[in-house]
């Protein structure tokens, strides 16, 4: 999917996508002649952005319950913590 497409599924504006990708909330996506192409798997980000937000979270607290952790952590420990 290119970064309209997903803008337009997720319901959010292209520049949010760009700007979770530079603070480290997204992946960096795949490049097709200079465009950025998603998979389906984005969308799953996305959703648990939305959640974190939805919450009160920080993009740092963020930042940290996906990728503050070891991956053996589980998700409930990762969100008592914070």
């Amino acid at each position: 999917m290119t970064i309209g497409q997903v803008a337009d599924k997720a319901g959010i504006r292209p520049s949010a996508i760009r700007y979770y990708e530079s603070v480290g909330l997204l992946p960096k996506p795949e490049r097709v002649s200079g465009q950025r192409r998603y998979g389906a798997a984005v969308l799953l980000w996305l959703a648990g952005i939305r959640v974190c937000q939805e919450a009160g979270f920080s993009v740092a607290e963020m930042g940290k319950l996906f990728n503050g952790f070891p991956r053996s952590t589980k998700p409930s420990e990762r969100w008592s913590e914070l």
